[in-house]
């Protein structure tokens, strides 16, 4: 008999399966992983007149997973230089701690809780 493993989750192998959690396609994805090893394979910042450097296939992807990346904190562009953020994991624990929060309040009998 076979057996078929049904993952509904990424599994965190690498930073990059970190990113499936965040943008809904592979070919986000592979923007994403385009504009980081960019900036980490260039000492950590790239000037943002070189954006050009950061674009996979189309400027509207670049544009899309650009914003996405700066709104969620993964990159931020200080000094006229886009670098690694580290907003991201503050974010994070936050969803956590309220996601708990809604969790417990559900589990003590609240049901007034709407999405």
């Amino acid at each position: 008999m076979v057996k078929i493993d049904l993952v509904r989750r990424p599994t965190l192998i690498s930073p990059r399966h970190l990113l499936r959690y965040v943008f809904f396609t592979e070919a986000q994805v592979d923007q994403a992983s385009k504009i980081l090893n960019e900036i980490v394979q260039s000492n950590g910042m790239v000037p943002d007149k070189e954006w050009e450097r950061f674009v996979l296939t189309s400027r509207g992807l670049y544009v899309k997973v650009m914003r996405k990346l700066r709104d969620a904190g993964i990159v931020e562009k200080r000094m006229g230089e886009y670098r690694i953020a580290k907003e991201f994991s503050g974010s994070l624990e936050k969803i956590a701690r309220y996601w708990s929060d809604v969790v417990d309040s559900f589990g003590q009998g609240d049901r007034a809780i709407a999405f």
